[in-house]
């Protein structure tokens, strides 16, 4: 009996004793789950009870290091990352297949009442951890939701052929805005910085058609800016040619009024010697004359009266 009371004491006294052990490796364990380590990149927010703690900015947001908080079942410490550029693709309104297939699924109805499928890509940085912490359980719920809400309002006032043709960025920039009113009327802390539409297509039964009217457009634009290009050559070179035309005349210009100046100014000067002595005047300009004509004559034939001997000098 007392072999048996003794063994039942040392079995006792080993379980207390790992017991001890346990009890002190979860208490442990409790005090330090409090500590974390922010990493570069992020900030973290304490829930204390469910409520933040901090009354200014910088009380309520943690810079990267280590973080000393209570006990997890007293603070929650939720790390944001700010500084990252999230991505996501939002396929609530696209579905493979026929129309058989698309009334049960996601699509969007334009406002030329048309049917088209459409994916976007969207990304996304978190602008205010605080708001976010707080307001925001599903990031990906939330982008999707008002991500979806812009893509169907604004393909009810829009055109399919816009969206599918020279529309589209205009499209994805009117519902990048729409999405952002959304999340700051949700208070999300959420920033979209791009939403590009990737995929827009008809239903498979009109795909190919519309397929058709996209490569026409897409060689219309191609075409125009090829004739525009053309175009601007086309006046660089007239311009250019011109400019040419009209150098060459003001030069020609200046160089005949110069000629007819130079002229003017001789005339009058032997006008003036003309009226002092005419005679005189007279028989020099003759001479002048006289010799330069004679100067540009290669041969002189003399002739005399009544002879037709002609003698070469």
């Amino acid at each position: 009996m007392k072999k048996k009371n003794a063994v039942f004491e040392d079995v006792l006294s080993t379980v207390t004793k790992y017991f001890i052990v346990l009890v002190v490796v979860v208490v442990l364990f409790i005090c330090f789950s409090g500590v974390r380590f922010v990493k570069s990149g992020e900030v973290a927010i304490v829930l204390r009870f469910g409520k933040l703690v901090g009354e200014t900015r910088d009380e309520q947001i943690h810079e990267p290091g280590i973080l000393f908080a209570f006990p997890y079942i007293i603070d929650e410490v939720v790390t944001v990352p700010t500084e990252t550029v999230m991505e996501r693709t939002v396929t609530t309104h696209y579905t493979e297949g026929n129309m058989t297939t698309l009334r049960n699924n996601g699509y969007v109805i334009t406002g030329d009442s048309n049917i088209a499928v459409m994916k976007v890509s969207v990304k996304y940085t978190i602008s205010d951890p605080v708001a976010y912490a707080l307001n925001v359980n599903s990031i990906e719920s939330i982008i999707d939701a008002s991500v979806s809400n812009a893509m169907l309002e604004k393909a009810a006032s829009s055109r399919f052929d816009d969206i599918l043709t020279t529309g589209k960025e205009e499209y994805s920039t009117s519902v990048r805005n729409m999405a952002q009113s959304n999340l700051n009327t949700y208070n999300a802390g959420i920033s979209l910085s791009t939403v590009e539409l990737t995929t827009v297509a008809a239903p498979e039964e009109v795909r190919s058609i519309y397929e058709q009217v996209n490569t026409a457009s897409v060689e219309a634009e191609k075409m125009l800016k090829e004739a525009n290009q053309y175009r601007d050559n086309l006046l660089i070179k007239a311009q250019a040619e011109a400019n040419s035309t009209v150098s060459a005349a003001s030069s020609a210009k200046a160089q005949a009024v110069s000629s007819a100046n130079a002229d003017l100014a001789s005339f009058w000067g032997i006008l003036e010697e003309y009226e002092a002595n005419p005679e005189v005047v007279t028989t020099r300009v003759y001479s002048e004359k006289f010799s330069t004509i004679l100067s540009k004559i290669g041969k002189i034939y003399v002739v005399k009266d009544g002879d037709n001997t002609i003698i070469v000098n």
